[in-house]
C-alpha cells in the first residue's frame, strides 16, 4: 500500500498510549461521514497492558489493512516512513510526506516508540 499524505499528527497520554496519523485531510477539520474516504494511515501503540510489541493499523482499505499486527520499521525520514506487517501477503506500507527538522524529530520520537526502536 502508498499513501501520500499531508498532514502527520501524533499523539500521546500518559506515556502509556501513543500514535501517529497520516492524513490528507486537516487534523482540525470537522469529520463529515458523508465525504468520501481518503487515503490514511493510523498507527497505534499501546503500554499499559503487556502488548506483546504488537501495534493498532488502521487505514482506508479496512479489509487489507487494518488489525493488531507486529510492525517492522523499514524507513524513517523526513519525506517516507516504509514499514511491513508480520503476515505472509499484503506487508508493506509505504508513507510520503513533507516534515520539517524541526516537526520531524517531534514525530520520531512518537514512531520510535510505536515501532519499538531504542534512541
Amino acid at each position: 500500500m502508498k499513501v501520500n499524505a499531508r498532514y502527520v499528527s501524533i499523539g500521546d497520554f500518559d506515556d502509556l498510549y501513543f500514535q501517529v496519523s497520516f492524513k490528507n485531510q486537516h487534523p482540525a477539520a470537522d469529520y463529515d461521514p458523508s465525504a468520501p474516504i481518503e487515503p490514511y494511515v493510523l498507527l497505534q501503540r499501546q503500554f499499559e497492558d503487556g502488548d506483546g510489541g504488537v501495534c493498532y493499523l488502521e487505514t482506508h482499505d479496512s479489509d487489507r489493512f487494518a488489525g493488531h499486527f507486529r510492525l517492522q520499521l523499514i524507513e524513517f525520514t523526513p519525506t517516507r516512513l516504509t514499514f511491513e506487517i508480520d503476515r505472509s501477503e499484503h506487508r508493506t506500507v509505504e508513507v510520503t510526506y513533507k516534515l520539517s527538522t524541526r516537526r520531524f524529530r517531534q514525530v520520531q520520537r512518537i514512531v520510535h516508540i510505536i515501532f519499538g526502536v531504542e534512541p
